[in-house]
């Protein structure tokens, strides 16, 4: 999933208190997107802030009208940051744009993305399937490497689901702006340390990064 590697590390390796501008972007911002046409589920991951998630649904609805999807997975609650219940924000943005109720899953009890996917992955009963599954993720750039850290290890071993990685574009959260925000430093640091925990408690796998 990333690109332009140099030294490889672990994740427990890295020291957040000291991450390079070169580490962050081949960490949080090289994600690769492959190129399809179709796939069973779409999975548009919550936000605590309004004005990201518009732009996860904005994204989202630009691949609907595009691409042949089956279904579409609206997963979060009220995160722990948030005021508002996430995937009801969603499910009424989508009908408001036309889409059919029943193509639309709801997953409304999560706060974190490790919560999302756990829930989503018994809602579609992926440990179990043995039939071949096609799930796109839309989310922004900065968050597909847990999300990947976290299916990786929830379906370790199930070779027929595939995931396809397709995060927004149109955003403020580009490597250039959040790498000049001197907030965004403490966001770094604070996903570095969050992930390490995740590692230790057995969450996630290690990866070479």
């Amino acid at each position: 999933m990333f690109v332009e590697k140099e030294e490889e590390m672990k994740v427990l390796e890295m020291d957040e208190n000291n991450l390079s501008n070169e580490l962050i972007k081949r960490i949080f911002f090289s994600a690769e997107k492959e190129e399809y046409s179709s796939a069973d589920y779409l999975i548009i991951y919550g936000r605590h802030i309004k004005e990201s998630l518009d732009e996860r649904l904005n994204h989202a609805s630009e691949i609907l009208k595009s691409k042949k999807i089956g279904r579409i997975v609206l997963t979060g609650g009220v995160g722990v940051k948030g005021d508002f219940n996430e995937s009801k924000y969603m499910y009424d943005f989508l009908i408001n744009k036309g889409i059919d109720t029943d193509r639309i899953i709801v997953e409304n009890k999560s706060t974190i993305s490790e919560e999302n996917n756990v829930n989503v992955m018994n809602l579609l009963n992926l440990q179990n399937t043995t039939e071949s599954i096609s799930i796109v993720l839309v989310s922004h750039e900065v968050h597909m490497w847990r999300l990947r850290m976290h299916w990786k290890k929830l379906l370790k071993n199930k070779n027929n689901i595939h995931f396809y990685y397709d995060y927004v574009t149109k955003t403020k959260m580009t490597y250039d702006n959040m790498i000049n925000e001197l907030s965004s430093d403490s966001f770094f640091k604070e996903q570095i340390s969050k992930t390490k925990k995740f590692i230790i408690d057995g969450v996630y796998e290690d990866i070479e990064i």
